[in-house]
């Protein structure tokens, strides 16, 4: 995502769909549960990653697109929770 682009995050639960390739996370795809009528979003391109610390969790984040939008993902990997971002 581009430095000071506008976000909006999505709340509620999501499902990620990730393939472990060669020790690295990789998301496939992602629902967002709490809206019943939306689609799927299937992940494209990995545009980037990286992660960081939030107190003892590592972070680890995706910017990822689905060839329309662009999209953070984020999973806390102390309690397996995932949270999305969309840039505005």
């Amino acid at each position: 995502m581009i430095p000071g682009m506008e976000t909006i995050e999505l709340s509620g639960s999501v499902r990620v769909a990730v393939i472990i390739e060669r020790g690295r996370v990789v998301p496939r795809w992602f629902d967002l549960l709490d809206r019943p009528n939306a689609e799927r979003v299937q992940v494209k391109e990995v545009c980037y990653k990286w992660s960081h610390l939030e107190g003892a969790a590592k972070i680890l984040n995706f910017a990822v697109s689905d060839g329309v939008n662009t999209y953070r993902l984020s999973l806390n990997t102390l309690e397996f929770t995932w949270r999305v971002v969309v840039a505005d």
